[in-house]
Protein backbone atom coordinates (compact mmCIF):
# COMPACT_ATOMS: atom_id res chain seq x y z
CA UNK A 1 0.00 0.00 0.00
CA UNK A 2 1.20 3.11 -1.11
CA UNK A 3 0.12 6.50 0.75
CA UNK A 4 1.06 9.70 -0.98
CA UNK A 5 0.28 12.92 0.51
CA UNK A 6 0.48 16.45 -0.91
CA UNK A 7 1.10 19.42 1.39
CA UNK A 8 2.37 23.03 1.59
CA UNK A 9 4.44 24.54 4.64
CA UNK A 10 3.29 27.02 7.16
CA UNK A 11 4.58 30.69 6.23
CA UNK A 12 7.19 31.63 7.75
CA UNK A 13 8.58 27.48 8.25
CA UNK A 14 12.59 27.17 6.87
CA UNK A 15 13.44 24.19 4.60
CA UNK A 16 15.93 23.23 7.45
CA UNK A 17 13.24 23.50 10.25
CA UNK A 18 11.20 21.41 7.76
CA UNK A 19 13.58 18.53 7.78
CA UNK A 20 14.57 18.95 11.44
CA UNK A 21 11.44 17.92 12.19
CA UNK A 22 10.62 15.68 9.32
CA UNK A 23 13.79 13.52 10.65
CA UNK A 24 12.34 13.68 14.37
CA UNK A 25 9.17 12.42 12.87
CA UNK A 26 10.33 9.23 11.31
CA UNK A 27 12.48 8.28 13.83
CA UNK A 28 10.49 8.34 17.01
CA UNK A 29 7.32 7.76 15.15
CA UNK A 30 6.99 6.30 12.06
CA UNK A 31 9.94 4.09 11.73
CA UNK A 32 8.47 2.58 15.25
CA UNK A 33 4.87 2.06 13.16
CA UNK A 34 4.16 -1.88 12.27
CA UNK A 35 3.94 -2.56 8.88
CA UNK A 36 6.09 0.15 7.92
CA UNK A 37 8.26 -0.66 4.64
CA UNK A 38 9.83 3.29 3.45
CA UNK A 39 8.87 6.40 3.38
CA UNK A 40 10.82 9.32 2.20
CA UNK A 41 9.83 12.89 1.14
CA UNK A 42 10.32 15.57 -1.31
CA UNK A 43 10.00 19.40 -2.28
CA UNK A 44 8.55 20.48 -5.89
CA UNK A 45 8.18 23.65 -7.50
CA UNK A 46 5.96 26.69 -5.83
CA UNK A 47 6.31 25.17 -2.62
CA UNK A 48 4.83 21.65 -2.44
CA UNK A 49 6.23 18.59 -0.88
CA UNK A 50 4.85 15.56 -0.55
CA UNK A 51 5.48 12.44 1.56
CA UNK A 52 5.27 9.04 -0.08
CA UNK A 53 5.17 6.14 2.60
CA UNK A 54 4.97 2.32 1.66
CA UNK A 55 2.79 0.66 4.11
CA UNK A 56 2.34 -3.42 4.28
CA UNK A 57 -1.80 -3.47 4.46
CA UNK A 58 -4.27 -0.24 4.58
CA UNK A 59 -5.01 -1.88 7.94
CA UNK A 60 -1.06 -0.65 9.00
CA UNK A 61 -1.54 2.62 7.91
CA UNK A 62 -4.77 3.33 9.13
CA UNK A 63 -3.62 2.51 12.37
CA UNK A 64 -0.76 4.77 12.03
CA UNK A 65 -3.03 7.60 11.03
CA UNK A 66 -5.17 7.04 14.30
CA UNK A 67 -2.00 6.69 16.45
CA UNK A 68 -0.59 9.78 15.18
CA UNK A 69 -3.32 12.05 16.33
CA UNK A 70 -2.03 11.21 19.93
CA UNK A 71 2.05 11.34 19.57
CA UNK A 72 3.94 14.53 20.15
CA UNK A 73 5.95 14.01 17.30
CA UNK A 74 3.28 13.74 14.63
CA UNK A 75 1.59 16.53 16.44
CA UNK A 76 4.87 18.49 15.96
CA UNK A 77 5.30 17.85 12.30
CA UNK A 78 1.87 17.74 11.51
CA UNK A 79 1.98 21.85 13.15
CA UNK A 80 4.35 22.76 10.11
CA UNK A 81 1.64 21.96 7.32
CA UNK A 82 -0.77 24.13 5.94
CA UNK A 83 -4.00 22.31 7.01
CA UNK A 84 -6.12 23.22 4.04
CA UNK A 85 -3.03 22.05 1.71
CA UNK A 86 -2.94 18.74 3.14
CA UNK A 87 -4.76 15.63 0.57
CA UNK A 88 -3.99 12.50 1.29
CA UNK A 89 -4.62 9.17 -1.40
CA UNK A 90 -3.63 5.51 -1.26
CA UNK A 91 -2.67 3.13 -3.88
CA UNK A 92 -2.30 -0.54 -4.41
CA UNK A 93 1.38 -1.11 -5.65
CA UNK A 94 0.90 -3.54 -8.92
CA UNK A 95 3.37 -6.04 -9.73
CA UNK A 96 6.14 -5.79 -12.04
Amino acid sequence: MIEFSRFRLVDGVSTEDFLEKNAEFQQHFVYQQPGLLRRTVASGLEGVWVSVTWWASMKDARQSATESSTSPFALAFTALLEPTSITTEYFKELPG
